[in-house]
């Protein structure tokens, strides 16, 4: 009887924690079955980008916190959540009090929030960082993939950074910050003491103007750029040995010849800029010189003076031009993606000891190093006018069959001239009032150096002496400073003359 009723206690005690047990799993499972599990439910951050936009001029360290939301009427289970550049990055993360670089099953209950930390230390006196420093905070949720992005400035230098936001128009800022009817014209210049980095766009507004000296370099961030406003003024002043350089912010090797690193110079209509010794490389356009088209067809035609710049490697045009007044001379346009010289509609371009060379993809590139034509569309609408295009001691070639191609539609016209140069081109020269004194098609045997783009003549190039003397007294010295013409009496054609 004894032992009967310590079997039947411990059996009383097995379904006692049997029972117990069971309530726990269900208890569990209902805890479990609570969680949000729909994939596309998605948490949400006070903010999806964290920048640091302090100009560090010593070691520092800066941090900014974020709060992760879960708006939803359940719990929600983080699955993960990661620095993506780990232990090498420059950012460190602290989440809800844990430090680390990545954290799994993180829970947020219902309608709550956890806070992140991040901190980023730089040495802006190290030359080999890049001047934006980015990286990212992933979040896993259900299989949804979030990011905050991080940003943060790795060498000393003068930051740009957006402070308006529109819809249809690139993040921008102005010279001063905020742009505003109620800031008066500004004069600002920059000059070589640091580089120059912009990050968006920066905006030159209606009546300031933004003077560049000689030496400054000028580097834009991914499809960052310059617009010069109607009315605004872009001077560039470099020289020979210290010209203005308008590049990406990507400073290691890889990127030396990296077409489509920044976006464009765009200026508008309503004053007259100059842009004389400046490199301008890597973009996806160079220059965009065209009238803004805000009230239908323009009415006033915007002006640029061109003179000793190269133009290289653009993802797209090299130069991209539209109801403008251009005058280029002693400027090289090379190895754009697509054309290095686009004029459209109405304007006048005069194009004087100018080199277009387009070696880029070879015979089979379907595009043209210069193309002219009489048209131009804005949106579904086409505008038909006549351009006046001279293009006198100047070089027009490369690898495409043709190099120099006019269109003209609805019966219109183009007033188009070419005086002693070279053309490679499939179109009709024999009208002798337009095509004066030209070389058309000859052979290869032109530049230096179209493998390593140098573009400069070599001994027997057939460039030589082929320039007009009055035009070529006109501008006395080329792109390297070298007098024009040389000793032997007759200048050449193209930005270089043979020396």
């Amino acid at each position: 009887m004894f032992v009967s009723k310590h079997i039947f206690a411990f059996m009383r005690f097995n379904r006692i924690l049997l029972l117990l047990t069971i309530i726990a799993t269900i208890f569990s499972c209902r805890r479990d079955e609570n969680f949000i599990e729909d994939s596309s439910a998605q948490l949400r951050f006070s903010s999806d980008s964290v920048s640091f936009d302090t100009v560090f001029t010593t070691i520092g360290s800066v941090t900014k916190d974020i709060r992760i939301f879960n708006p939803h009427k359940q719990p929600i289970k983080i699955s993960s959540i990661r620095l993506n550049g780990g232990t090498n990055s420059n950012f460190r993360i602290n989440i809800d009090g844990l430090s680390g670089n990545t954290f799994q099953n993180i829970e947020i209950p219902a309608k709550d929030s956890l806070f992140g930390f991040i901190e980023v230390t730089v040495n802006p006196n190290n030359t080999l960082n890049p001047f934006v420093i980015e990286d990212f905070i992933e979040f896993v949720t259900n299989g949804n993939r979030q990011r905050i992005t991080l940003t943060a400035w790795g060498q000393n230098a003068i930051y740009y950074t957006p402070t308006s936001f529109n819809r249809g128009l690139p993040d921008f800022t102005c010279l001063t910050g905020p742009c505003s009817d109620a800031v008066p014209p500004v004069d600002i210049t920059w000059t070589d003491s640091l580089p120059i980095v912009v990050y968006g766009f920066i905006a030159i507004d209606t009546l300031d103007q933004l003077t560049i000296e000689a030496g400054t370099k000028i580097h834009f961030h991914n499809s960052g750029g310059m617009w010069v406003y109607r009315g605004g003024t872009l001077k560039v002043e470099g020289t020979k040995e210290k010209p203005v350089i308008f590049r990406g912010d990507r400073l290691e090797p890889g990127f030396e010849d990296l077409p489509g690193q920044w976006n464009r110079i765009w200026i508008n209509e309503g004053a007259v800029n100059e842009i004389n010794y400046a490199i301008i490389q890597n973009a996806f356009v160079g220059i965009q010189a065209e009238a803004l088209f805000l009230n239908g067809n323009p009415t006033q035609l915007g002006n640029l003076s061109l003179k000793n710049t190269i133009i290289k490697n653009c993802s797209g045009v090299g130069l991209l031009t539209a109801y403008f007044n251009v005058v280029a001379e002693n400027t090289v346009i090379s190895n754009c993606n697509e054309y290095n010289a686009v004029v459209q509609g109405r304007g006048n371009w005069r194009f004087d000891h100018c080199t277009f060379a387009n070696y880029t993809g070879g015979s089979s590139r379907e595009t043209q190093a210069v193309f002219i034509k009489n048209n131009y569309s804005v949106g579904s609408t086409i505008f038909v006018d006549t351009p006046n295009v001279a293009i006198r001691n100047s070089i027009v070639y490369g690898s495409a069959e043709t190099e120099f191609n006019i269109e003209v539609i609805n019966n219109g016209s183009a007033n188009v001239s070419v005086l002693n140069s070279i053309l490679k081109t499939d179109e009709n020269t024999s009208d002798a009032n337009k095509y004066i004194s030209i070389l058309k098609n000859p052979p290869n045997e032109i530049f230096n150096d179209v493998d390593g783009d140098d573009f400069e003549l070599y001994d027997n190039s057939r460039a030589r002496n082929l320039g007009n003397v009055t035009i070529g007294s006109s501008i006395p010295q080329d792109l390297n400073n070298k007098p024009r013409p040389s000793s032997d009496g007759l200048p050449d054609a193209g930005a270089y003359e043979f020396q």
